[in-house]
């Protein structure tokens, strides 16, 4: 049983396991088709604008004419009246930044600026692309003619530029000038507003992602009782089942040693009325774990005196733990005296947690188990405490489930059942322990003292 709740706790693992891996791949690929379609985007508005700002650079190379070209480089101010002219249509049409014409050395012809240094003030900038223009030989001008240079976009203060440059030749066929275009990156402010949208949308998704997780795993610890509880109640039934079968092979025999106890106190023999006693006894405890299983015997409430029902457990088993070198010793609150409890019950509780205790103590060198009763506010507490090797915290959480045990006998019901029988008696037992030790039981029941 215990490596099917192990198989059982393996699969709720995995389908956690599995279920936040799922919706960890869904955020992701959802993320990432938003900012691949993010890329896509300013890739297409990028394209868009490269292409226009070649073509109108292009357009505008074959309207400043050789003739032209060379008149403006010469100085003669009719050319330059001319070229401006060209350049403001050229600028107003395609609504453009500047629209510009300068020569190697990066001085200016012609310009749309209404006030300009003469110099080209961005050849910093863009001064590798202007001279790789007037570098190339004549057998590059269809190359050059055909496919104007454009620059990456730039930021220059609070707006981002590109720039395309195109040669201007003279009369010989050689580079004189380059014209130059510039416009305002102006679908950047939609790429930002879409970047943004996409970091609360990637927010939103992980926020939403982390809450269905949170739901989930709600739902799961639901489910996980539930299955907990099904499979409690499946083995309650089977245990209640096993129960019958054992108390009846037991019962059978027990009888037949009670009567040949009878038989031996009638001829005298005082160790009958001892083997009578715990024929009895054992009699009970099968009769009450059968009732118990099946749901038909409720514990019976009586005032016992605890001091004394707990020093003669103490008595008893104390010699037998001292032959395997374990001390067994009781300290009492003498304050503690009669307190309503089932004695069959309680008794076979803590005799099976100072058996537990020996137990775990036998390897331990001054190997003790320490019995103790005390008041706490209301409440009537009894210890047994051991100097063992004490419990992880896995063997805490799961020492009292069904057919759990740390040993390699035994059936792993005694605390089980000891946990369902201190809740009948409206008590409660709890564990406290650590690795290395020690441990200590606590068994918490409601206080009826008599002073």
């Amino acid at each position: 049983m215990r490596h099917v709740d192990n198989i059982r706790m393996i699969s709720r693992a995995k389908r956690t396991v599995l279920f936040m891996s799922f919706t960890i791949v869904i955020i992701f690929l959802v993320n990432m088709a938003w900012w691949l379609f993010y890329s896509r985007t300013e890739q297409s508005f990028e394209a868009q604008l490269r292409n226009r700002l070649a073509a109108i650079t292009y357009l505008g190379s074959l309207n400043i004419t050789p003739d032209l070209a060379s008149d403006l480089a010469d100085g003669y101010l009719s050319a330059y009246d001319i070229t401006l002219e060209i350049l403001d249509r050229i600028k107003t049409a395609d609504s453009l930044s500047e629209v510009f014409i300068i020569d190697e050395s990066y001085g200016y012809l012609a310009t749309t600026l209404p006030e300009s240094d003469s110099v080209y003030y961005l050849s910093a900038l863009n001064g590798i692309y202007i001279d790789s223009i007037f570098t190339r030989n004549m057998t590059d001008r269809f190359e050059i003619d055909s496919y104007p240079i454009v620059t990456k976009s730039y930021r220059v203060g609070e707006i981002i530029l590109k720039s395309a440059f195109a040669p201007l030749f003279d009369t010989t066929g050689m580079t004189i000038a380059v014209l130059g275009v510039e416009a305002d990156v102006d679908y950047t402010e939609v790429l930002l507003d879409l970047k943004n949208n996409l970091y609360i949308s990637t927010l939103i998704s992980v926020l939403g992602g982390l809450l269905f997780g949170f739901f989930f795993f709600l739902i799961q610890r639901r489910i996980n009782a539930a299955e907990k509880s099904l499979f409690m109640s499946q083995s309650q039934a089977n245990l209640g089942r096993m129960v019958a079968v054992v108390s009846h092979e037991v019962k059978n025999p027990l009888m037949i040693i009670r009567a040949s106890a009878e038989r031996l106190q009638k001829s005298g023999a005082k160790e009958a009325d001892f083997i009578i006693e715990e024929t009895d006894r054992l009699n009970d405890i099968v009769t009450g774990y059968l009732d118990f299983a099946s749901g038909r015997r409720a514990l019976k409430l009586q005032p016992t005196n605890l001091n004394e029902f707990l020093a003669k457990i103490v008595e008893q088993f104390s010699l037998k733990l001292k032959q395997n070198n374990v001390i067994l010793t009781f300290h009492s609150d003498k304050t503690v005296s009669v307190v309503k409890i089932d004695p069959v019950a309680l008794r076979q509780i803590i005799i099976n947690l100072i058996l537990n205790s020996a137990d775990a103590v036998k390897e331990t060198q001054n190997s003790e188990v320490i019995i103790n009763s005390k008041i706490d506010g209301r409440n009537t507490v009894v210890t047994v405490t051991d100097n063992g090797s004490g419990l992880d915290s896995r063997q805490q959480k799961m020492i009292f489930e069904p057919f759990y045990t740390t040993k390699t006998t035994g059936s792993g019901l005694g605390l089980y059942y000891s946990k369902k029988l201190i809740a009948e008696m409206k008590g409660e037992i709890k564990l406290e322990s650590k690795s290395g030790g020690p441990t200590k039981f606590s068994i918490i029941l409601p206080s009826s003292v008599e002073k």
